[in-house]
C-alpha cells in the first residue's frame, strides 16, 4: 500500500508540474470560421463535390492560437454547413447528412500520390483505442456529420482524424451547440495533423501524456472470464487484485516523412487475487483437461510493461506497422466478440489502409472501403494437443516455443452514408508441432475440420453492420455476428454469437445527454458443446493472450448486456452512469451471474490536466466459487497530464 501511495503521489506531482505549461496549437493557421469565409459563398458545394476537389478546397480546420487540451468553452465554434439550420427552431426530421438517398459518399481518390499536398506518403501514429476522441467522433457520426467514417475498425491514424474533421466541418449544423463544442475540441487536438493534411511536413515528436491511476478493490473481485467473469474489463489485460492496485505511465510519439513511431509504457502494481477453493480447482482442471491455474496470476504483481510500442512505414496510404498494438474490430463499444483490448496487446505485423479506398468503375457502389490486417503470436501459451488423438504437450513452467500464431483480416464497405457492412476473420495456427510456412498458412483455408494430422487452425468469422434509419432522429443501430468456426461457418443464424446495440447521441429535450445499450451472448440455443466459444481442442488455452480472452468479457457460454448514459458538459468533461449484467449457463461449471453498477466523472480543471474518478459496486454468484453471493466495491482515481514537450510542431 505504501508503494502504491508513493507511486501515485509521484505521478500526481509530475502531472501538476507538467500542467503549468499547456501545449498550444500551431500558430499562423486560419481558424475554421476564417477558412470557411476564405472559400467564399461561391465555393459552397455538396460534400461529394468538395471531396473530389480536396486539394483546392480542404483548408486547415484550426482554432488560431488555441490549446489542444483546452476546455472547448474557450474555443470557437465550427462553421455552418451548406443547407444547415440557422436557428434552434428548425424542425427538420434529420440531423446532419443522413438521408434516404441511395448511393455512396465519395472519397478523394487523388491522395495516394506522392505530391507535396498528399498525405499518401506521410506516416502518422495511431490513436489508442481507449482515447477520449472515439466517443467524441461517435457522437458526431451518429448525428450524420461523418458520412465516410468506419465505426467497425479501430484504431485509426491521427491524420485520418484530421480528414474526418474536414468532413465534419462541411456537414456541421450551426444550431447544434454541443456538437460544435466537441468539434472545436477535436480541432485543437489535431491542429498539427490538420496542418500536415493541408500540405505541411509531418516532422514532429512529442510526449503525448503522462498518467497515474490508483484502484482500490474491496470484497472479492473476479478476474477469470474464461471460466467465470471479470470485475474490470477491456483494460489491456492489466492485472488487479483485492486491495491496492496502481499504474504510472507515459506515451510518446514521433513522425518524420514516411515513418512514425509510438511508445506507451507503464509501471504496474497489483495485489493478489483471492484463491479458488479445492472443488473449483478440480472442476476447472477436469473441464479444461489442463493443470489448474494456467490463466491465473498468483500473488502480487510488480512490473514494467509496454502497452503499445510500434514503428510504421506508409506507402500510397497503405501503412505497415511492426510492434505491439491493440485492435478493436466491432461497432459495439462495451465489448467486441472478435477483437478488443480486453487482453494485452499482441506483437504483430500490421497492414492497414490509412484512409478509405474509393473503388473504381462498377465497384464504386461500395462507397468508402476500410481495410485492416495483421499477423501476430499468442503469449502465455503453455499447452497444445497434437494429432488426431489430441495428445497433450507442454508444462506449467515454460511457455511453448514456438507459440501459436494468429492472423486476421477485416474490411468494411459503406454503400450509403446510412449503412456500413463489415467482415472480420482471425485464425490461430502453427506453433509447436506445426511449422510456420506458406503451406500451413494456406491450410488454414481448408474446409476440413480438426480431425487431421496437422490442424488447419482455429478459425473465427465475424460480420457486423451499422445502420442509421432515414427519417429517425438521432438513432444508430448496430450488430456484430460471430461464428467461432471455419471461414464459411454460421451454417444457420443460430450458430452465431451476437452483440446488438443502439446508440442515441441526444435524448429528446436533453441535448447533452446520450444513451447506449448493448446486449451480448455466447450461450447459443441448441449448441451441443458447452463452453464452445473461445475454446479449442488442439489449442486448449483457446482464444487468449496471457490468460485473458482476446474477444469479449462475456466469456465462453454467457449472455448479458450493458447500458450507459453520459452527460456531455463538453468533449472532455463528462459524467457517466453504467449498468452491466451477465449470466453463465448452468451446464458450464455450474453457471452463475454478475451485476454491477458504476458512476464516473471526467473533468479537465485546467488546460493540460485531466482527472477522472469512478466508483463501481458489483454483486456476483457462482456456486462453484462460493456457497452464497459475494460482492466487491471498486474506486478508481486517475490523473493524466498532456505536457508541453514537443519538437518540430510550429
Amino acid at each position: 500500500m505504501n508503494r502504491i501511495a508513493a507511486i501515485f503521489l509521484l505521478a500526481l506531482i509530475s502531472c501538476v508540474g507538467n500542467g503549468q505549461s499547456a501545449p498550444s496549437a500551431d500558430a499562423g493557421i486560419p481558424s475554421a470560421p476564417q477558412a470557411q469565409a476564405a472559400r467564399g459563398a461561391g465555393n459552397l458545394r455538396s460534400t461529394a463535390s468538395i471531396f473530389l476537389q480536396s486539394q483546392q478546397l480542404f483548408l486547415p480546420q484550426l482554432i488560431n492560437g488555441s490549446d489542444p487540451t483546452a476546455n472547448p468553452e474557450s474555443v470557437g465554434t465550427a462553421p455552418l454547413r451548406e443547407g444547415a439550420s440557422t436557428g434552434a427552431g428548425d424542425q427538420s426530421p434529420l440531423i446532419g447528412t443522413y438521408s434516404s438517398e441511395i448511393g455512396p459518399t465519395q472519397v478523394d481518390p487523388d491522395e495516394d500520390s506522392a505530391g507535396p499536398g498528399s498525405t499518401g506518403y506521410k506516416a502518422s501514429s495511431y490513436t489508442p483505442v481507449d482515447s477520449w476522441i472515439y466517443p467524441a467522433f461517435d457522437r458526431l457520426a451518429a448525428l450524420g456529420y461523418l458520412p465516410t467514417i468506419s465505426l467497425s475498425m479501430r484504431p485509426w491514424t491521427r491524420l485520418e482524424s484530421a480528414r474526418l474533421l474536414v468532413e465534419a466541418h462541411e456537414n456541421m449544423d450551426a444550431a447544434d451547440e454541443t456538437s460544435n463544442l466537441v468539434l472545436s475540441t477535436l480541432d485543437a487536438e489535431f491542429a498539427h495533423e490538420t496542418k500536415v493534411y493541408d500540405g505541411a511536413r509531418n516532422a514532429a515528436a512529442q510526449v503525448e501524456s503522462t498518467y497515474g491511476r490508483y484502484t482500490e478493490l474491496s470484497g472479492t473481485p473476479l478476474r477469470d472470464s474464461f471460466h467465470f467473469a471479470q470485475s474490470l474489463s477491456d483494460d489491456f489485460g492489466r492485472p488487479f487484485g483485492k486491495g491496492a492496485n496502481g499504474i504510472s505511465g507515459i506515451s510518446l510519439r514521433a513522425e518524420g516523412g514516411r515513418f512514425s513511431v509510438y511508445l506507451r509504457g507503464e509501471y504496474q502494481y497489483a495485489s493478489a487475487i483471492s484463491a479458488y477453493n479445492t472443488e473449483a480447482q478440480q472442476a476447472i482442471a477436469s473441464y479444461d483437461g489442463l493443470p489448474f491455474g494456467w490463466n491465473l496470476r498468483y500473488g502480487t504483481t510488480s512490473r514494467i510493461r509496454t502497452i503499445e510500442a510500434y514503428a510504421s512505414l506508409i506507402l500510397a496510404n497503405w501503412q505497415l506497422s511492426f510492434g505491439q498494438q491493440a485492435l478493436w474490430w466491432s461497432p459495439d463499444r462495451f465489448t467486441s466478440l472478435i477483437l478488443s483490448n480486453n487482453a494485452e496487446a499482441m506483437p504483430m505485423l500490421r497492414l492497414a489502409r490509412a484512409k478509405p479506398i474509393q473503388m473504381p468503375g462498377i465497384l464504386s457502389w461500395m462507397g468508402p472501403v476500410h481495410f485492416d490486417s495483421f499477423f501476430s503470436r499468442e503469449g502465455g501459451i503453455h499447452y497444445v494437443r497434437l494429432g488426431t488423438t489430441f495428445t497433450l504437450y507442454g508444462n506449467a513452467n515454460q511457455p511453448l516455443n514456438p507459440p501459436p500464431y494468429l492472423w486476421g483480416v477485416a474490411f468494411s464497405i459503406k454503400p450509403t452514408s446510412n449503412f456500413e457492412l463489415g467482415f472480420a476473420h482471425t485464425t490461430i495456427f502453427a506453433g509447436y508441432g506445426r511449422p510456420l510456412n506458406l503451406k500451413t498458412f494456406l491450410h488454414t483455408f481448408s474446409t476440413t475440420g480438426n480431425l487431421q494430422a496437422v490442424d488447419p487452425g482455429k478459425r473465427t468469422t465475424g460480420f457486423n453492420l451499422t445502420y442509421h434509419p432515414p427519417g429517425i432522429r438521432n438513432v444508430v443501430i448496430y450488430e456484430e455476428l460471430y461464428a467461432y468456426d471455419n471461414p464459411i461457418a454460421g451454417r444457420f443464424l443460430a450458430f452465431y454469437a451476437m452483440d446488438p446495440g443502439v446508440y442515441i447521441p441526444r435524448i429528446p429535450g436533453l441535448q447533452k445527454l446520450d444513451l447506449r445499450m448493448e446486449g451480448v451472448y455466447t450461450d447459443l440455443p441448441g449448441e451441443h458443446d458447452p463452453a464452445y466459444y473461445y475454446s479449442n481442442a488442439h489449442y486448449p488455452q483457446g482464444y487468449t493472450n496471457y490468460g485473458q480472452i482476446l474477444g469479449s468479457w462475456i466469456g465462453r457460454q454467457g449472455d448479458g448486456g450493458q447500458a450507459s448514459s453520459s452527460y456531455w458538459f463538453s468533449a472532455r468533461n463528462k459524467a457517466t452512469v453504467s449498468y452491466r449484467k451477465m449470466s453463465v449457463d448452468k451446464s458450464f461449471l455450474k453457471g452463475g451471474n454478475l451485476d454491477d453498477i458504476s458512476a464516473s466523472l471526467t473533468w479537465m480543471p485546467t488546460p493540460g490536466i485531466e482527472v477522472s474518478a469512478t466508483g463501481q459496486y458489483e454483486q456476483w454468484k457462482f456456486p462453484l466459487l462460493a456457497a452464497g453471493g459475494k460482492s466487491d466495491f471498486g474506486t478508481i482515481l486517475e490523473i493524466r497530464a498532456y505536457p508541453k514537450l514537443r519538437m518540430g510542431m510550429h
